[in-house]
């Protein structure tokens, strides 16, 4: 897919809901990765994550920053997620009344090239 952000910059109130938004995803995706991951300890870049969740790096990376799950060790940056954060997480996610079903979204961005004279 393509990455995406929203448009810059963002209002305070529109940061509070992206970065909601942003830290569940992230969490998410982390929490899938490391269920599926074969290798131990699990191995997931920063790009890695921004193609699967389809975020720009700087979001990706500011929002593991909030979280502070991303650490400097031995020369590298590595994402820290304990058992402590997952469960806290799935906490908050299971008091959340509304759920979005992703597969029934259906969105297609509007093509431009197919716009009418003017």
């Amino acid at each position: 897919g393509k990455l995406g952000s929203p448009e810059k910059p963002l209002s305070d109130l529109g940061l509070l809901s992206y970065r909601s938004y942003w830290s569940n995803a992230v969490l998410e995706s982390l929490i899938q990765y490391m269920e599926n991951a074969t290798e131990s300890p699990p191995n997931l870049t920063i790009l890695e994550l921004c193609d699967r969740l389809c975020m720009k790096k700087d979001d990706v990376i500011s929002t593991l920053q909030h979280l502070n799950l991303i650490h400097y060790y031995r020369g590298q940056y590595i994402i820290c997620l304990n058992n402590e954060i997952i469960e806290q997480h799935r906490k908050s996610m299971s008091r959340r009344r509304v759920r979005i079903d992703e597969k029934y979204l259906q969105w297609q961005p509007k093509d431009w090239s197919k716009r009418g004279k003017w």
